[in-house]
């Protein structure tokens, strides 16, 4: 198949036409009708005539790839906008195209879609939507999906091409909820959630029971000084150098009196703060909170795409 005139005349308006050589945005040298090649070179002339044969031979190429390519019949309207697509953004790109593969598992609209993507380029250093391209796509899709012959609406059994029925509106929706990107993205950030709290969780029981062992004289640093049969460790002020902190108490006789120059050495109890399981507890209250949180939220971006995928909104 080759390209008709008005698939030519499609490929003429957005490329335009130079007859003295220039750098597109690409920084790529071109003249004609986007012409590129070894043969351009800075202050290169060529008159009108020579940049319609100059098209019309690069076109050859891209019709061959557009037949060997696609594995489908294509109509003219949809072979012209292929053969325009493919002289923009080349035979490779097309063959790796997402509306290539579309179109050989006969989406036709999805391919027509997906040319409209193509329409970025790498400018100054940076990607960014051209609106030239945008344009371009679009009218490349309008072409493709453009009748190339007549419709017959007398024949019931050709309701596709029947375009004169009363239509209905039905926006966009995904097939099913699972294809969300938000539930998706929800349910990994609960996950997320839940492992480190539950993470945080056995850290606060592993720590409480470490610190209950050193308490209790099971295991950590224990005063080796203190006599084996007292029942009362020593306990140790860690302001006062290391030291053990003691107050000396009268001895008293049976009836409770002191007896005169004897005295009682007694451990004096460091002041009262917060224990460690206190502290952990709190952080324990504060990271149930944060847990609650996150259920909370997922819950409600769930309902909230869930409710929009119900009633056709995006």
């Amino acid at each position: 198949m080759k390209t008709s005139e008005r698939g030519i005349a499609l490929i003429k308006q957005f490329e335009g036409l130079e007859l003295e050589a220039y750098q597109d945005i690409a920084g790529v040298w071109t003249i004609g009708y986007g012409h590129t090649g070894s043969d351009v070179e800075p202050g290169m002339r060529i008159t009108e005539r020579e940049a319609e044969a100059l098209l019309r031979r690069d076109l050859r190429p891209r019709e061959n790839a557009v037949d060997r390519l696609t594995k489908v019949p294509v109509n003219q309207n949809e072979f012209d906008a292929l053969v325009s697509f493919i002289y923009n953004v080349g035979i490779s790109a097309y063959e790796r195209s997402t509306a290539r593969r579309r179109l050989n598992r006969g989406d036709r609209l999805g391919a027509a879609n997906a040319l409209t993507w193509w329409n970025k380029a790498t400018v100054g250093g940076v990607l960014r939507e051209v609106l030239g391209l945008t344009r371009r796509r679009a009218a490349e899709k309008a072409l493709f999906l453009t009748p190339a012959n007549p419709p017959i609406v007398r024949e019931p059994e050709n309701i596709d091409d029947n375009s004169r029925i009363t239509p209905v509106e039905d926006s966009p929706r995904r097939d099913s909820i699972g294809q969300s990107r938000s539930v998706q993205g929800a349910t990994v950030a609960g996950g997320a959630g839940v492992a480190a709290s539950t993470m945080g969780r056995d850290n606060a029981e592993e720590l409480d029971q470490i610190e209950t062992n050193i308490e209790e004289g099971y295991g950590g640093i224990e005063n080796p000084s203190a006599d084996e049969d007292s029942t009362v460790p020593d306990m140790i002020d860690p302001d006062n150098n290391g030291e053990t902190d003691r107050i000396e108490e009268p001895v008293v006789d049976d009836d409770g009196n002191p007896i005169n120059g004897e005295t009682n050495e007694e451990i004096m109890m460091p002041a009262d703060r917060p224990s460690k399981h206190e502290v952990h507890q709190a952080e324990a209250q504060i990271q149930f909170a944060l847990l609650l949180l996150i259920f909370l939220s997922v819950a409600f971006v769930i309902w909230a795409r869930v409710d929009d995928w119900l009633h056709y909104r995006r």
